[in-house]
């Protein structure tokens, strides 16, 4: 049996981010899961690439866009404390800098960007050999010994 290729679901958290992280107690960060790319749809959407259609919008409004019809479920609501739709329509109408903090960080995380740190059992590795490898001062270049004509 091969492997089996399924679309990833990414965790878009801003629970870092230096406006949106910052909560007040019993709230959360913004959260949103969305489905992931592949490599010829993100190198499009990172503009590295042409649409094969003819596409002709922007980049920035082609993410967001794209951002929106990928989203699977976030946690924001409305001031009343209402969930808010999770679509491209809702993206659209929410405030500006949070639909583009979630956007980019998705697009971050669709180019390998890691959440977390490694794990404690990860390997360090060994001494980077470049502090034990002996070296010694050059001397002074010899002067020339052509004449000039």
């Amino acid at each position: 049996m091969g492997y089996r290729k399924t679309t990833r679901r990414l965790r878009i958290s801003l629970q870092d981010h230096k406006e949106y992280g910052v909560v007040d107690d019993g709230e959360e960060a913004p959260l949103a899961y969305a489905r992931g790319k592949s490599l010829e749809e993100y190198l499009v959407l990172e503009g590295l690439s042409d649409s094969d259609d003819g596409d002709t919008r922007s980049v920035l409004v082609r993410q967001m866009e794209e951002f929106g019809d990928s989203l699977i479920s976030w946690n924001l609501e409305d001031e009343g404390g209402k969930p808010l739709p999770c679509n491209r329509k809702a993206l659209f109408g929410i405030d500006n800098d949070l639909a583009i903090a979630l956007a980019t960080e998705w697009m971050e995380i669709l180019g390998g960007k890691v959440d977390a740190p490694l794990a404690d059992s990860s390997p360090s590795g060994g001494p980077s050999p470049v502090a034990s490898i002996p070296t010694e001062t050059l001397s002074e270049p010899l002067p020339p010994t052509s004449v000039p004509a």
